[in-house]
C-alpha cells in the first residue's frame, strides 16, 4: 500500500479505501477470461469489504452523521443506492425499517466471524456463511446479525433469573430503537425474558447477497470512503475516484 501520512479528515483511512477499491477492479480485469472455478472473487471481495468496514469505522461514522443523508433513509428499490435492494433482506425482526446505514452495520456485525448454517432447535447466530450454486461455486453470502443469541441459544443478557440484567438490556435496546415500546419483560419458567405480545422477542437480521452485489457494495463503499483524499472535496459530492 502506498505510504500515507496521518493527516486531518482521516486521509490515511480514505487512502486505504481508495486502494482497496482499485484492487478489486484490477483483479476483475486480470481474471476476466478465467473460468469461474479459477477465480477467487468471493474471497477477495470478503477480505476487502471486511477491511473497509473495520479499518474505516471512524471515517464511516463521520460520513453518516455529516455528509450523506441517504445513510438514514429506508431501503427502497427506487432510487437505488449502492445496489442494495430490499429483496436482499430475508428476515428482519428489528422494530425499525432498516436504513442504508443500519444495513451496513448489520453486515459489519455479521462479518465478525464465519459460522455454519443454524439448524433447529438452535437460533440464528451472528456471523456469515456461504451459499453455493449448482456447480458448487459460491454464489451468495448469508449475513446474520443476532445480538441476543449466543451459540444458538438466547444470551443471558436477554434471558436471566436476574430481572435487572434483562431490564438493562431492554432499556438499551429501546434507547436505540424508536419503535420498541411494545416490548416488555415477563417471568417465564423462572427466567425473565423480553416479549412482544405473547411471543419471546429476539432482534434478528438476515440478508443474502449475490457475489456480484457484494462486490459492487465493496467498490462503491470504497469509493465513498475515499473522497477525503481530494483536498478540495466539498464534503458532499461523491466523485468517481475508484475506476
Amino acid at each position: 500500500m502506498t505510504e500515507y501520512y496521518r493527516e486531518e479528515h482521516n486521509k490515511i483511512q480514505a487512502g486505504f479505501a481508495l486502494n482497496a477499491g482499485k484492487l478489486l477492479i484490477q483483479y476483475h480485469g486480470l481474471t476476466a477470461n478465467l473460468p469461474s472455478n479459477q477465480k477467487y472473487d468471493s474471497t477477495l471481495t470478503l477480505c476487502t469489504l471486511q477491511a473497509l468496514l473495520t479499518n474505516c469505522t471512524e471515517l464511516m461514522d463521520s460520513m453518516k452523521r455529516n455528509q450523506r443523508q441517504f445513510w438514514h433513509d429506508p431501503i427502497v428499490d427506487i432510487p437505488e443506492y449502492w445496489g442494495i435492494k430490499p429483496s436482499f433482506i430475508v428476515k428482519n425482526t428489528y422494530p425499525n425499517e432498516p436504513t442504508y446505514g443500519e444495513f451496513i452495520t448489520h453486515i459489519r456485525n455479521a462479518m465478525s466471524h464465519p459460522t455454519s448454517p443454524d439448524k433447529p432447535p438452535y437460533l440464528p447466530t451472528t456471523g456469515y456463511t456461504t451459499i453455493p450454486d449448482e456447480s458448487k461455486v459460491i454464489s451468495k453470502f448469508r449475513f446474520t446479525d443476532s445480538s441476543w443469541v449466543s451459540r444458538g441459544c438466547v444470551h443471558s443478557k436477554a434471558s436471566s433469573s436476574n430481572e435487572k440484567t434483562v431490564s438493562g438490556t431492554l432499556k438499551n435496546f429501546k434507547d436505540n430503537n424508536k419503535n420498541a415500546d411494545v416490548l416488555e419483560i415477563r417471568l417465564k419458567e423462572r427466567h425473565y425474558q423480553i416479549f412482544n405480545g405473547n411471543e419471546i422477542y429476539l432482534p434478528i437480521f438476515i440478508a443474502e447477497l449475490p457475489i456480484e452485489a457484494l462486490t459492487n457494495l465493496a467498490i462503491v463503499l470504497a469509493n465513498h470512503l475515499a473522497q477525503p483524499v481530494d483536498d478540495k472535496w466539498d464534503g458532499e459530492t461523491i466523485q468517481s475516484l475508484v475506476a
